[in-house]
C-alpha cells in the first residue's frame, strides 16, 4: 500500500503555513503544514522527496511514467540509473565494508553492533574482456582482498551479512553564480550501498591462469597490494581472495526532484555489460556528474 507523505520546506520567507489533514495507512488524522512538494513512498522507494528545490528549468511537464504520474524534470530512466550505478561500482578502488559483531564476542557490549571500515575493491567482472573473472566472481560481485586478522572479515566469517557502500562524493563543487548550487553538492551526488555476503574464493579452486588474472586485476587498481597477496610466503598476514555476492543493491543518485532513489533490479544489475551491444547501452556509454 503506498503511503503518501506531505513535507514542508521550512523557509523564512514563505511566511506561515495553514496545516492540513491527511490519512495515514492506519486511518489516523495527522496534522501537517501545507506544502510545497509531495513525495510518496512505493514499497521501500520514496519518489520525488523535496529535498532540494525543483530545477529553476523544470517546465512541470506531466507524463506517463509506470503508470504513475511524475514530474518531468529530466530524471534518468530505471535502465539508465542501472547503467550509473553499474559504473559507479566499477570505477571505484575503495569502499565501506560494514558488518555486525558477532553474539560471543570478547566484549559483550559489542554484540550486534554495526562497524564500517574501509577496504580496497576490485570490479573485476565489469569489463567484457574478462570472461575467466566473470564466470569466477559472477557480473556485479566485485573482488576484496580479505585478510584473516581484519575486523571486517571476522565478523564476515562469524555470519555477519555485509554491506559495500561506495560513493561520488568527492566530485563536489561550489558552482558558477548562476547555475544551480545544489547540482554538485555532495549530497545532490550518486552513492550505492550492496548488500549480500562474502564468500571465499580457494586459491585450491584456481588455475594458475585465472590466479593471474586476479592478482593483475587487483593490482591495477592497487599495486601496494602485493605486498600481502594470498598464498604470498612474504605477506605479513594470511588472507584470501573472496568475493561479495550481491543479494540486494539500494541507489541514492542525489536529490529526489533530479535523481531516483530506491532499489535495483538484480536481473538488471547482473544483466549490464561495459560496452553497448546490439543496440544496448552499457556502464562505459555514460558518465557520472563531474566526469
Amino acid at each position: 500500500m503506498r503511503s503518501f507523505i506531505t513535507i514542508s520546506l521550512l523557509l523564512g520567507s514563505l511566511g506561515s503555513c495553514s496545516p492540513i489533514k491527511f490519512r495515514s495507512a492506519s486511518q489516523v488524522d495527522i496534522e501537517a503544514p501545507e506544502q510545497t512538494r509531495v513525495g510518496y513512498f512505493d514499497g521501500d522507494t520514496f519518489y520525488s522527496p523535496p529535498f532540494a528545490p525543483p530545477r529553476v528549468d523544470n517546465n512541470d511537464e506531466i507524463h506517463k511514467d509506470r503508470d504513475e504520474l511524475v514530474s518531468d524534470t529530466a530524471i534518468p530512466d530505471w535502465p539508465t540509473t542501472h547503467l550509473l550505478a553499474r559504473r559507479l561500482l566499477a570505477i571505484s578502488s575503495t569502499a565501506v565494508l560494514s558488518t555486525v559483531f558477532p553474539k560471543g564476542y570478547r566484549d559483550g557490549t559489542l554484540e550486534g553492533m554495526p562497524i564500517g571500515l574501509p577496504d580496497y575493491i576490485a570490479d573485476c567482472s565489469a569489463h567484457d574482456n574478462n570472461v575467466a573473472l566473470t564466470n569466477i566472481l559472477g557480473r556485479g560481485n566485485p573482488l576484496l582482498l580479505a585478510l584473516n586478522i581484519g575486523t571486517t572479515f571476522r565478523n564476515a566469517k562469524a555470519g555477519s551479512k555485509v554491506s559495500l557502500s561506495v560513493d561520488w562524493w568527492q566530485h563536489s563543487r561550489i558552482l558558477p553564480e548562476g547555475e544551480d548550487p545544489l547540482d554538485r553538492v555532495p549530497a545532490g551526488l550518486p552513492r550505492l550501498s550492496l548488500l549480500g555476503h562474502i564468500e571465499e574464493i580457494p586459491l585450491s579452486s584456481l588455475s594458475k591462469g585465472d590466479k593471474k588474472a586476479i592478482e593483475q586485476c587487483f593490482l591495477k587498481n592497487h599495486p601496494d597490494s602485493k605486498y600481502w597477496l594470498p598464498g604470498s610466503p612474504k605477506s605479513p598476514h594470511s588472507g584470501y581472495w573472496a568475493r561479495l555476492v550481491v543479494e540486494k543493491a539500494f541507489w541514492v543518485g542525489g536529490f529526489g526532484d533530479r535523481a531516483r532513489i530506491g532499489w535495483l533490479d538484480m536481473d538488471a544489475w547482473k544483466d549490464v555489460p561495459e560496452n553497448s551491444k546490439d543496440g544496448k547501452k552499457g556502464w562505459a556509454d555514460i558518465k557520472l556528474p563531474g566526469e
